[in-house]
């Protein structure tokens, strides 16, 4: 079907409106099913502006930074208080002591720790040194710190040699003979003097020590204040083993020599 043919040029413009109106109607016929099928599916603030978190920023010193960069050493159990061993020792080079007493050349300690047996033996600090790269250079002037790098020096140790000098060393200090402690006394002594003793006998015995109370023995600076009779110094007696037996494992482990009323020792130990 051919268009007709306008020679006014207003109706050519109504036509051609007419046109665009029927090709805008079409196009919106076609296009509004997934129009509203997409405003009935996606909820509305599907379409809303994500709120996006504003960054916090805190300041770190320089100091705080180089200090995060260190090496981080392994942790030890609360109970090692002896020398640093195996990946205690926390530093990147170490030197081995050999059996002759020299040192062996820098090395790391993951390879000094690979190059022996973990079940036989292990690595043990006993000191530290400058570092032989640092050793030419001149030390600090007097009064100044040395600066110079340090390096650990460590010792391969036998677990079983180390474990049978542990248990000697052990049952050496068991089988020592306790620290004998003395306290005088003197029978005619003021009061407080006389508990100011019995504190001293049980601090003694807390701290595991044997401890002999003598009576009688006259030193510089010491006045018999008064005579005691039998019945008082029976009862100084009592108040002695009184004061010994408030310290737990404490006892009279010989019996008491000399007079009383005159030159005695009694003998109290605590076990521990």
């Amino acid at each position: 079907m051919k268009s007709p043919v306008f020679d006014d040029p207003y109706d050519r413009a109504a036509a051609h409106l007419a046109r665009l109106n029927s090709i805008a109607e079409a196009l919106w016929r076609v296009f509004q099913p997934v129009s509203r099928l997409q405003t009935a599916v996606l909820p509305q603030r599907a379409f809303q502006r994500p709120q996006i978190p504003k960054l916090q920023y805190r300041h770190v010193s320089f100091h705080a930074r180089v200090k995060r960069r260190q090496p981080i050493q392994a942790a030890t159990s609360p109970r090692d208080t002896g020398p640093l061993r195996d990946e205690a020792i926390g530093a990147q080079l170490i030197q081995i002591v050999n059996a002759d007493k020299s040192l062996q050349p820098p090395r790391s300690l993951n390879d000094s720790l690979a190059s022996i047996n973990r079940q036989t033996y292990f690595l043990v600090q006993v000191g530290e040194k400058i570092h032989p790269r640092y050793e030419n250079q001149p030390g600090p002037e007097e009064g100044q710190q040395d600066i110079r790098p340090r390096i650990p020096v460590c010792k391969v140790i036998d677990k079983g040699s180390f474990r049978l000098a542990e248990e000697a060393k052990l049952k050496s200090k068991k089988n020592a003979s306790p620290v004998t402690k003395e306290v005088e006394i003197n029978w005619g002594m003021a009061e407080n003097d006389f508990k100011h003793r019995l504190e001293r006998l049980k601090k003694f015995l807390d701290q595991g020590k044997r401890v002999e109370i003598v009576f009688g023995r006259k030193r510089k600076g010491w006045m018999q204040r008064k005579d005691v009779t039998d019945r008082e110094a029976k009862s100084i007696l009592e108040q002695v083993r009184e004061a010994a037996g408030t310290v737990e494992g404490a006892r009279e482990w010989k019996n008491m020599e000399g007079q009383v009323r005159g030159a005695l020792v009694m003998f109290f130990e605590a076990k521990r």
